[in-house]
């Protein structure tokens, strides 16, 4: 499914579309229509347009009665429940992972992190096969994990949080590359004034390219493709 959404800038459309979608921004594709222009003493000033494309996930069903075969060491900190019980959303979470790990056959630790608009999720397989696992190709088992959990999550929270599940440290190293070929190509794209195109991405990976271009003159950002042969590219303007 396609919708457009605007804001002021193209970081205002995208959590413009996170809150009406209800759903993480590693849901959904975002390909930028027109980027935030300021205009003249802001005569002619307009907002960013985002088109998101996403799919209606059907309900999993991931309760865990069996815990042999997932986590068996996991711990949370939960700055919110001070008393030691876990509120309804985290145990879904928790649940999930659990079930998670054990049709993955892996087995790993984790801890969960709360805030007001957030909640962390940072998970070490017992081995490195287990985390390898857990990423899949350039994330793609990863990502999966974190938009299945987000949606199980939209339907336990009253106001929506986002969620932030990362194997190994693998996510944090992967953006800081991405954002490294996102300003290599951004800089071929205008020394040379031609198109340059990325290496296939996963959506996560193609919205870090998009934001972090963003506020760059002189270069506009676009996806073409088909899942999972999907890039951005990169045009002088």
């Amino acid at each position: 499914m396609k919708s457009r959404f605007e804001g002021k800038t193209i970081e205002d459309a995208i959590i413009k579309a996170e809150t009406e979608l209800g759903m993480s921004r590693d849901a959904f594709t975002v390909d930028v229509i027109n980027e935030d222009s300021k205009g003249f003493l802001g005569i002619g000033a307009k907002d960013a347009v985002i088109e998101v494309t996403y799919e209606e996930v059907s309900e999993c069903h991931c309760g865990c009665e069996d815990h042999e075969h997932g986590c068996e060491n996991h711990e949370i900190h939960d700055h919110d429940h001070g008393n030691g019980s876990d509120a309804e959303h985290i145990i879904i979470l928790k649940n999930f992972l659990d079930e998670f790990f054990r049709l993955f056959e892996v087995k790993a630790s984790y801890k969960i992190d709360e805030s007001d608009d957030m909640i962390k999720v940072l998970i070490d397989g017992d081995s490195s096969d287990d985390t390898s696992k857990l990423i899949g190709k350039k994330g793609a088992v990863l990502d999966s994990m974190n938009t299945i959990a987000q949606i199980q999550l939209n339907k336990s929270l009253a106001e929506f949080k986002r969620l932030y599940i990362d194997v190994g440290d693998y996510r944090k190293k992967r953006q800081e590359k991405v954002r490294e070929l996102a300003i290599q190509g951004c800089e071929r794209a205008r020394k040379y004034g031609t198109k340059v195109s990325l290496e296939y991405m996963t959506s996560y990976d193609r919205r870090i390219v998009h934001e972090t271009l963003a506020g760059i003159e002189g270069v506009k950002t676009f996806s073409e493709g088909n899942e999972p042969h999907r890039r951005v590219c990169i045009i002088a303007k």
